[in-house]
């Protein structure tokens, strides 16, 4: 190679060099302007946003409203043609139908091409009506709308057995129990109450779709005159609601596949708050760098405002949330009211929903960072989030890159000083680490003994499960490394859904395959001591249940969320029995697992003291590892409700049970017409 040739290619790479810095300045000088493409000022941009009709003020008196919503489910890809140039012109990311996501492409999931999907915002009473058309190719789907009861406006009360005519059961979404699948081509409509107030969300309840995008904020709002803690803030702003994510950069399908019949990871790789986050840097320097933008909030200084946080979470991976140099006075989770309580942080588990107040007052009038910190799984690899508080006082604002030079820092985002809510693995009584145990319901109620009581035990079983070994050729005990994946059981059982659903078509439901701790057959349910049926609790209509869902510690020192559909329930207690509880993750060590009879026997001693007084209402909890939460659920909801870990693996693998409440003659009447499938031999 002459000279002459490598002065040439170095004219090119200089070129290049000097392109590149010149798309990475023009990309800056436009990224996050708040005065935007018409030198406007943001928030007057975001009002300028069509709204749904039903997103109006909440009045007592008024008559409700019919809320109509169309969901088209559909692929789509993250930074795809919508996007143009985004982030190299940082206004292409705001174009209709594109969704940076962190900054990697990928295939996702989408409903109306949005990620997350619509919101839906209305009034408590109001009648949702949701028509789901789905477009994928060759997949089912289902939408759960986590939070809702499905029994309408009536005010259910243990023993009273007056039939509503409003309840809709079979507007839950579970494939198997309250509905079909919704084939290709086919539209389901769901139309439903909108009841409890408070702030939850919809999500797919078909197999591995949450985790590719599939899922939107569900806010139902209530009059001033019903809000009990109305008094505490001045401003409840549509959007002031943070959905956050843990995010990998493939498909749910090849992530859970690669794991369950192979040793592929299933940890993620970053965080996205409203479908935003920042994880590939599209510049040429490290520092300030150029990403994709994240999600931003408004504000003004002395105003108190109420922020609404859902973790769409799928992973083993709880969230720590906080705000620099702000507290956090928490007054509602999943959509129950509190008495509040501040806080310096709070940790989310997958499903659950916290509503937190903020005051302004005698703050710098700057931004600030709202941190979501990764924990569990998500240590391994520092992953975290981060969304924007600004203060805007009419002058426009430093755009992102001045204020996230470069790289965020894990370090910052997790172990925050202070008080924290809801910390993992802790039971009752510390003032710095408050559990879910330790709140009180903002209305008094006093409760009394149960009618009886339910121990529900989890436990990751090193057994051959048939749908991911063959104990003739590689059972459980024959392979090696992380191929040996244990299965996850409730009271020793694998759920399995029937093809037609319980709540539609039980006379065609082959009733020698339910089974539940009680009367489970080997010789039917059992297959080389895998056993599996469809998991089910009677519970007769009107009674009170109290329920131990016990963690039995092995082998993994985790917290596992559980969500129980159509209810609340009232958090009793909450306790870590493990011999080593500051113990936070990984394996556990010795000593450190206890068992299902461990406490039944602690239980029948007295040694478990309830709190009957306004304990916290609650649709999602998580569990200490090895030890245990005590519910009280009020059987007052005829239905089957699904109850399951909300990690989306575990939920995938039926780590779950089902509960009938009331007879068949205490079920609502089904809609006529409504879709049957089954067999087909």
């Amino acid at each position: 190679m002459n000279s002459k040739t490598n002065s040439f290619i170095a004219y090119e790479v200089k070129a290049m060099i000097t392109l590149l810095l010149l798309l990475e300045a023009f990309a800056l000088s436009s990224c996050c302007k708040v005065s935007g493409a018409n030198d406007q000022d943001p928030k007057q941009q975001k009002l300028q946003i069509q709204t749904h009709p039903c997103e109006r003020e909440c009045q007592s008196g008024k008559e409700p409203k019919t809320c109509f919503y169309k969901f088209e489910v559909e692929y789509s890809g993250t930074l795809n043609k919508a996007c143009f140039d985004c982030p190299l012109n940082m206004t292409d990311c705001s174009r209709p139908d594109c969704n940076p996501a962190d900054g990697i492409e990928r295939r996702i999931i989408t409903v109306n091409r949005k990620l997350p999907g619509p919101a839906i915002v209305v009034c408590k009473g109001d009648t949702i009506v949701v028509e789901v058309l789905n477009k994928l190719p060759a997949a089912t789907t289902s939408v759960h709308f986590h939070g809702l009861f499905m029994h309408g406006e009536k005010d259910a009360s243990a023993g009273n057995k007056e039939k509503n005519p409003r309840a809709t059961p079979w507007s839950d979404g579970v494939p198997g129990v309250t509905q079909c699948p919704i084939l290709p081509g086919q539209t389901f409509k769901y139309e439903f109450v909108a009841n409890p107030a408070g702030t939850h969300w919809w999500h797919s309840h078909a197999a591995l779709q949450r985790e590719d995008g599939m899922y939107g904020q569900l806010i139902v709002k209530e009059p001033d005159d019903e809000n009990i803690h109305r008094n505490l803030y001045d401003e409840d702003l549509a959007e002031h609601v943070l959905v956050i994510e843990d995010w990998v950069h493939k498909s749910g399908e090849d992530m859970f596949i690669p794991h369950h019949w192979d040793d592929g990871s299933n940890k993620a790789t970053s965080f996205l708050v409203n479908g935003k986050g920042r994880f590939h840097n599209f510049g040429v320097n490290k520092y300030p760098g150029l990403f994709t933008p994240v999600e931003e909030i408004f504000v003004e200084q002395g105003k108190r405002y109420r922020l609404r946080i859902i973790n769409a979470g799928v992973s083993l991976c709880p969230v720590e949330m906080s705000i620099d140099d702000h507290n956090l006075t928490v007054i509602s989770s999943d959509g129950a009211d509190i008495k509040p309580i501040q806080v310096n942080s709070l940790v989310l588990h997958n499903g659950e929903r916290y509503d937190v107040i903020i005051d302004t007052a005698a703050k710098v009038a700057k931004t600030y960072l709202i941190k979501f910190g990764g924990l569990m799984d998500c240590e391994a690899n520092k992953i975290h989030g981060t969304a924007l508080l600004r203060y805007n006082n009419g002058k426009y604002l430093v755009q992102q890159h001045k204020i996230l030079k470069g790289p965020t820092q894990y370090s910052s985002y997790i172990n925050i000083p202070g008080t924290q809510l809801n910390s993992i693995n802790r039971g009752q009584g510390d003032l710095k680490k408050v559990s879910v145990a330790d709140l009180r319901s903002a209305r008094k109620e006093i409760l009394k003994k149960a009618d009886r009581t339910i121990y529900m035990s989890y436990v990751f079983h090193d057994t051959s499960n048939p749908d991911f070994y063959d104990d003739r050729t590689y059972s459980f005990a024959d392979v090696i490394g992380k191929n040996n994946l244990r299965t996850p059981m409730m009271n020793n059982i694998s759920l399995t859904f029937p093809v037609s659903p319980l709540l539609s078509q039980i006379e065609d439901v082959d009733i020698s395959l339910f089974c539940n701790s009680e009367n489970l057959d080997p010789e039917v349910h059992c297959k080389g001591g895998f056993c599996s049926c469809y998991h089910l609790y009677q519970l007769n209509y009107g009674e009170e249940i109290d329920m131990f869902i016990i963690d039995e510690g092995l082998p993994w020192d985790v917290s596992h969320p559980f969500h129980l559909h159509g209810f609340h329930f009232k958090v009793l207690a909450m306790e870590r029995l493990g011999a080593s509880p500051g113990y936070l993750f990984g394996l556990n060590g010795p000593g450190n697992n206890i068992t299902r009879q461990m406490v039944i026997d602690r239980d029948l001693a007295g040694d478990i003291p309830r709190n009957f007084d306004s304990p916290p209402n609650k649709d999602t909890v998580a569990v200490p590892d090895a030890g245990y939460t005590l519910i009280r659920i009020r059987a007052d909801n005829p239905g089957f409700w699904l109850m399951h870990c909300h990690m989306s693996w575990h939920a995938h693998i039926e780590m779950g049970v089902i509960f009938k409440v009331g007879s068949q003659k205490d079920l609502p009447k089904m809609p006529s017409k409504f879709p049957k499938c089954g067999n087909f031999v």
